[in-house]
């Protein structure tokens, strides 16, 4: 993840409404004010966003169906295909660093915003769950297994995300944001790894053909052949 594609068009309404509530407070700002900030109407943004409470998690909805489609489409192994979901989400925080801030600085004001945030990477979750147990073999204890490292990706992307946050923008530690995505990938798969044997199963792996060397003098019979064979076994 050396370079990152510019911000998603479509999200650029819902990220000029963000960054007017973070500026002049979630219930400061009237919805019509918001409206005006997205570019629409009050009526068209209802129907686009539905709420304030909406409007902060609108370009989730979209990554969403972005990370459940191309999911959907993977051959990637199933692990593998996780953890490229989980950078999909965190490549677009970095691709918009001021609107994630804003919100950040959103939900430490506003308890609701706080619980919706769970909600939203549990949606996340739900998503990797359902392609694991689409896609893992029948193993003993997979259902188990497979939550534990939905939830794990998600636990170790927020962790890493949130980290990010609250570095201050312009800081020495926040230039290094492609280095982040890397340190995260590492993690991710790392964590793969450790959760590989118990989804995937542990193959038996193959052993090398035994090469016997001996020497017999000629005419030797098969018994003799047979015990030198035996004699020169490790």
């Amino acid at each position: 993840m050396t370079s990152q594609p510019p911000s998603h068009h479509a999200d650029a309404p819902a990220a000029a409404a963000i960054g007017l509530l973070a500026r002049h407070g979630f219930d400061a700002t009237s919805v019509d004010d918001l409206a005006d900030a997205a570019g629409m109407s009050r009526s068209t943004f209802f129907r686009k966003f539905g709420s304030k409470e909406d409007v902060v998690f609108a370009d989730h909805e979209r990554i969403l169906r972005q990370v459940t489609d191309s999911l959907a489409e993977t051959m990637q192994e199933p692990l593998a295909a996780i953890v490229d979901a989980a950078l999909l989400v965190f490549s677009h925080h970095l691709r918009n660093p001021e609107t994630s801030r804003a919100r950040y600085e959103l939900m430490q004001a506003v308890p609701a915003l706080r619980d919706r945030e769970l909600v939203t990477s549990h949606r996340y979750e739900r998503a990797f769950l359902q392609h694991l147990l689409e896609t893992l073999p029948d193993v003993e204890h997979r259902e188990y297994q497979a939550v534990s490292f939905a939830a794990a990706v998600v636990a170790v992307h927020n962790a890493f995300l949130r980290r990010w946050l609250r570095t201050p923008a312009g800081s020495s530690e926040e230039t290094g944001d492609r280095g982040r995505s890397t340190a995260l990938a590492d993690e991710l798969r790392a964590l793969s790894d450790i959760f590989r044997p118990a989804l995937l199963g542990t193959a038996a792996v193959p052993t090398a053909p035994a090469v016997v060397v001996t020497v017999l003098t000629a005419g030797a019979d098969r018994e003799a052949v047979v015990q030198a064979v035996r004699d020169a076994l490790p």
